[in-house]
């Protein structure tokens, strides 16, 4: 497990899983609909109230796949909905601490 450092300036990240095999990502930059299946696909946390927002990414990775010179208006778009739905940094769910739960956590030592 490795930190992932500080976000939003409200206290420490949780630990991200490492990849066991360390290999990069296979990125092809003119499929976006198939990357954003996958990563729905492995998103186990999702459940049927995500079905729409899901769908609606699916779509917006499509057309950017299909009108390349629209990328720029649709990528925001799509950014949002992945991120809503976890997808993005990799968090299940928003980990944000409130100032009393940061100064438990380091009170308690629960700082590394």
């Amino acid at each position: 497990m490795a930190r992932t450092g500080i976000h939003g300036g409200q206290g420490p990240r949780q630990n991200r899983l490492i990849k066991g095999d360390n290999a990069p990502l296979d990125i092809k930059p003119d499929n976006v609909e198939q990357m954003v299946l996958l990563s729905l696909k492995t998103a186990t946390w999702l459940d049927e109230a995500d079905l729409a927002s899901a769908s609606i990414a699916v779509q917006l990775a499509k057309s950017m796949d299909e009108m390349p010179n629209r990328r720029h208006q649709l990528a925001p778009i799509l950014i949002g909905l992945l991120s809503n739905l976890g997808l993005l940094n990799n968090r299940q769910e928003d980990t944000i601490m409130t100032p009393q739960e940061m100064l438990q956590a380091i009170a308690g030592g629960q700082t590394k």
